[in-house]
């Protein structure tokens, strides 16, 4: 006589180790730029600039030059992300084992990583849409707001970056099409100590190796964080995810970039909570965001 187990699954310990999150690239852009605080719909970017002229010494009194008053529309869209979980339906799989005693669950097991989940999530969709969005996008997710991309598609007077009219970037193109991006910079730019190439991280990472590869390997500058400093320059180049796939650069004093918000930490104020009326945790979570530029005439954008 011999066991018939053939009515049996194989035995998995589903509960030997903790939930684990998955690894998402976090936004960076917001970091980085200039944030403007405190906006319901839309706020005006107000500028300053000026036409200086200088004459030899005299007496006498003509004026020259103009001082420019100007201002750019900082528009944003309201966010939301509603979910909602029944807790019941965790009592038939492992995750029961980290529940109440009872019937009346009212609360998340795992409430603690399911947050940082979604915090590591918005965060992420957030650096998208500063990018990539676009509200006519077939795209949902991208539909929400207009991003940089779409606001430079306009052509709103921003610098041709891509001045060898390059067909695509390669190992052994990169290079030359970065320096031909700092060659093209705005000279009021130059010497500016917030100068940033925003990238993806595939043109990033090409770009560092093809550096290595030049037997340029002995330069010192440290590289974290998918930052470094060109080489030979005060502009750094800051990969970014919402610029992975696209194809496109852009190169500017970090503080031209504006990102537009209501309550700067909206988007990390979750609220997870018990609803009795249909019996279910629910989460919530509200933000704004708009982006805009101050100066389009000091952008360097790179396109195919």
């Amino acid at each position: 006589m011999s066991l018939d187990l053939t009515g049996l699954n194989a035995y998995s310990d589903e509960n030997k180790m903790d939930l684990i999150k998955k690894s998402v690239l976090k936004g960076k852009t917001v970091s980085m730029i200039t944030v403007q605080a405190d906006i319901k719909s839309s706020a005006k970017i107000n500028m300053i600039d000026s036409n200086l002229i200088a004459t030899a010494g005299a007496c006498g009194w003509t004026p020259a030059g103009t001082t420019i008053l100007k201002q750019r529309d900082l528009s944003v869209a309201s966010i939301k992300i509603n979910e909602a979980i029944c807790l019941e339906d965790l009592e038939k799989y492992y995750t029961q084992k980290a529940m109440n005693a009872g019937s009346y669950n009212e609360s998340l097991p795992f409430e603690a990583i399911y947050a940082e989940e979604k915090a590591d999530k918005v965060a992420a969709l957030i650096e998208k849409v500063i990018w990539q969005g676009d509200v006519v996008s077939a795209n949902t997710q991208l539909a929400l707001s207009d991003g940089f991309i779409k606001l430079f598609s306009a052509g709103i007077g921003q610098i041709t970056g891509n001045t060898g009219a390059v067909a695509s970037i390669t190992p052994a193109n990169v290079i030359d099409v970065v320096d031909a991006m700092v060659d093209s910079m705005h000279v009021d730019t130059i010497d500016a100590d917030d100068n940033v190439l925003f990238l993806g991280y595939e043109i990033y990472r090409m770009y560092t190796r093809a550096i290595r590869n030049a037997n340029l390997y002995h330069y010192t500058a440290d590289e974290k964080d998918f930052e470094i400093m060109i080489p030979g320059t005060n502009v750094k180049a800051v990969a970014v995810a919402g610029l992975n796939g696209t194809n496109k650069m852009y190169l500017s004093k970090a503080s031209n970039y504006y990102f537009g918000t209501d309550l700067l930490n909206d988007s990390e104020d979750f609220r997870i909570f018990y609803s009795e009326d249909n019996d279910e945790v629910r989460f919530r979570t509200k933000w704004k965001q708009g982006v805009q530029v101050a100066f389009p005439e000091l952008v360097v954008e790179f396109s195919l």
